[in-house]
């Protein structure tokens, strides 16, 4: 037999695999592996007699299909041995294949006969060993895979690849092995999402940094220089891979029907296999990410920690995300409800992260969640004075330090929320929890904090106040120095008071930062922000009048100009007002006065019943207000519905009076039925009963009142302050009126009505469902 440096015969891959299959030889146990020691000799034979001779379809540089699947069989024997001292050697031999270009193709669990699907898998089985060397070496080899341009692991192939990195993380006793695992899971992230962005196998992507990966978790585990040696570790898996430069002979199919170079520079087709597995892999991570204790083990400590390692690795992807994931940001959004009750810290300064994250690099298609979500991760921690958590309330000072240092983020909360009349003042609660935090508990309240960290909170509330005062002059000049140098230009053909205009507003795009897009007039356009401000307080004033006496509300919003005098106008105010109590609009729909009753009219006009079942027209009806307590102002809303669904069906009764005295006992059956006081319940007899004889005397058909029963029977009448999913109102109604739709750069979404937030589990529970529903519409 020739020399160990000489094994493997001329071709590329006989070089790499020889002097492996030569120390497997000499490892191996001969009398348990002797099918294995000849395996390996057979193999070495026949490399010697083997010239390259390039075939695309083959799994293995230089070799045919049939000669690929004899030289490779027996680093999947070795690999099944589980025998410490023929895996490694077996696994060395894989990485450098691996590194030097030399296995390719695309590995799937839909070809499970495949020889890399074989590899793959039996690498991954291997980890189960135990032995911290063969873990290392088989995430050596796992990132070494995913790392090739010339490997596309798919599916749930790419899963179980991931899942057993996972293990190790999690199953491992040696901190420098699990701080290892998860810089590979990281560093496969970066890889597998850069391809991602840029639809391609051949790109150059950032190697992570061990050190950032250690920020907030796994810090306990560092064990003396084990960042430098994991750091190390990555370092030489992705240099090992750019040392060598691939074969040219072989193209992945990225797309159906196109190779990676044929595809159209456009990436039009439809989703690619990149991208379809980053977003599979993205979605697995959210579910992982998502998972809770059972109530036999609720302090399942593994369970956290592999939380917590999805949502670092959902990081990783957000703070390097591009473009294409503008569509799933809500996804790794929901997961703040879902984890916004756990007391876990690590968790929630990592949720803290990645907000921050999405707001500064996506906040251009997420204005409703912003509003929901801000409120409930920083506000409710933010506005806690007397009994804050420190170390919570200081990530979330940390987070508004970070937002409040960029002039852009902070401007676009301000005129997107608290310049938007149907969205949370999110900008004056920040300025006024900051202030609340910078004044201290109020003398004489009992408190937990200590005076270190009093003095603490206060420094830092400080110091994000003084930021926003920075970050709006720092606007400010860039507004006014960019105007200047464009104002002999525009000065000559635009007056001072030209109303603003969005280029974007035509097609319905916009960009984060789009925020002046004229900048012809932005003095004047300071000036009408801060009216429209001042519009917004005094609007809300009258709102706030409204929901304790609704007439007086009115009557003030008509007085100070806010809603127009006619009742037309008033009726588009009560229906696209979100912050309105549903129940003082039914009780001011109720009124006898003679204006309340114009408006009644108009409103029960403003509704189409045409062609609508009679159940149906009543439950649309009552999704918009509440019924008011008072007989006499329920009688004159029915009164009025009944006229009006008639009149939209006239075939439908007899007459009016019929509709009229049909819908009260609607009303009486659904509460009936849906009512836990009530024991005994109306059958479908007795409604059928209870009704003879008001058509003009005559009976309605059974089988049409045994339907409608049927109806509220087995699915509620929800009017609106107990609906789950309350009518979706013209959100952006009042901003067209104002003009706001010019200038509000965020995407414009139907917004929840704005709550005091408290770190009561019932309101987060209460936000969850909210956004749990808004999610099952947009999907």
């Amino acid at each position: 037999m020739s020399s160990s440096q000489n094994l493997g015969g001329a071709t590329r891959c006989g070089r790499v695999v020889g002097p492996t299959l030569d120390k497997i030889i000499k490892n191996a146990a001969w009398r348990k592996h002797t099918f294995l020691v000849s395996a390996c000799k057979s193999v070495l034979d026949k490399l010697e007699s083997l010239s390259d001779s390039p075939d695309p379809s083959s799994p293995l540089f230089g070799l045919s299909t049939s000669d690929s699947d004899a030289v490779l069989q027996p680093l999947l024997l070795s690999l099944d041995t589980a025998y410490a001292k023929v895996v490694e050697p077996a696994l060395d031999c894989s990485f450098k294949l691996f590194s030097l270009s030399l296995l390719r193709g695309e590995v799937c669990s839909s070809s499970p006969d495949s020889l890399l699907y074989k590899l793959i898998h039996a690498i991954c089985k291997v980890c189960g060993l135990g032995e911290e060397s063969i873990e290392l070496a088989v995430l050596r080899v796992l990132l070494a895979a995913v790392r090739s341009p010339r490997i596309m692991i798919r599916g749930d192939c790419l899963l179980h690849l991931v899942r057993t990195c996972y293990n190790v993380y999690l199953g491992g006793f040696n901190g420098t092995n699990q701080i290892c695992a998860k810089s590979v899971l990281a560093q496969i992230m970066i890889i597998v999402f850069t391809r991602s962005e840029a639809n391609s196998m051949d790109v150059s992507f950032k190697t992570v940094n061990v050190n950032d990966l250690l920020a907030i978790t796994d810090k306990n585990v560092n064990e003396g220089n084990s960042v430098h040696i994991c750091q190390g570790f990555i370092n030489d898996v992705i240099t090992a891979g750019e040392a060598a430069p691939p074969p040219p002979d072989f193209r992945l199919v990225i797309e159906e029907g196109a190779s990676e170079n044929e595809k159209g520079e456009d990436g039009d087709g439809g989703t690619s296999k990149i991208m379809e597995d980053g977003f599979l892999l993205f979605k697995n991570l959210c579910k992982l990410s998502m998972k809770f204790s059972s109530q036999e083990n609720t302090d399942d400590q593994i369970l956290v920690r592999g939380k917590t390692l999805s949502l670092e690795l959902l990081k990783v992807i957000v703070d390097n995300g591009g473009p294409i994931w503008r569509s799933d940001e809500r996804q790794v959004l929901s997961l703040i409800p879902q984890n916004s009750a756990l007391s876990v810290m690590s968790i929630f300064q990592l949720q803290c992260a990645i907000f921050t994250s999405l707001l500064r690099k996506y906040r251009s298609g997420m204005k409703s969640e912003v509003g929901i979500f801000f409120p409930m991760l920083v506000l409710r921690v933010l506005e806690n004075v007397l009994q804050p958590s420190f170390l919570q309330k200081m990530t979330v000072l940390s987070l508004l330090d970070t937002i409040c240092q960029d002039p852009y983020l902070i401007i676009d909360i301000f005129v997107n929320f608290d310049c938007d009349v149907e969205s949370p003042n999110i900008f004056e609660r920040i300025v006024n929890g900051l202030l609340k935090t910078a004044l201290g508990p109020p003398p004489g309240s009992s408190t937990t904090l200590t005076a270190v960290q009093d003095i603490t909170f206060r420094h830092e509330s400080v110091k994000c106040l003084v930021s926003i005062i920075k970050a709006m002059g720092t606007w400010m000049d860039q507004q006014f120095s960019v105007g200047e140098s464009l104002l002999p230009k525009s000065v000559e053909n635009e007056a001072p008071g030209d109303n603003y205009s969005n280029p974007n507003e035509e097609d319905g795009t916009t960009t984060d930062h789009d925020f002046h897009p004229d900048l012809s007039s932005e003095s004047s356009e300071a000036a009408t922000l801060e009216q429209r401000r001042a519009y917004k307080i005094e609007l809300q004033k009258g709102v706030a009048l409204f929901n304790r006496k609704p007439s007086k509300g009115i009557e003030f919003l008509i007085s100070s100009k806010k809603v127009g005098s006619s009742p037309d106008e008033v009726v588009s105010f009560l229906r696209d007002t979100t912050s309105l109590n549903p129940t003082m609009i039914g009780d001011y729909l109720g009124e006898r006065e003679e204006f309340p009753m114009k408006v009644m009219h108009a409103y029960v006009d403003s509704f189409d019943f045409k062609e609508m079942n009679f159940g149906e027209a009543i439950r649309f009806f009552l999704r918009g207000f509440r019924l008011p307590g008072e007989a006499q102002k329920i009688d004159r809303i029915m009164e009025k519905f009944a006229e009006r669904f008639c009149k939209c069906n006239p075939n439908s009764f007899s007459s009016a009076d019929t509709a009229y005295v049909l819908a009260y006992s609607v009303i009486m059956l659904n509460t009936d039925a849906h009512n836990i006081m009530v024991k005994e319940k109306m059958t479908k007899a007795d409604f059928i009963k209870n009704n003879r004889g008001i058509d003009d005397g005559k009976d309605l058909p059974e089988e049409y009142l045994g339907a409608l029963y049927g109806q509220v029977v087995k699915n509620e009448i929800k009017m609106s302050s107990d609906s789950s999913a309350p009518e979706s109102r013209q959100s952006n109604g009042l901003n067209k009126l104002l003009g706001l739709d010019g200038i509000l750069n965020l995407v414009y979404w139907t917004q929840t009505e704005e709550k005091a937030v408290g770190a009561n589990g019932l309101l987060i529970k209460h936000i969850q469902e909210k956004f749990r529903s808004k999610s099952g519409k947009s999907e």
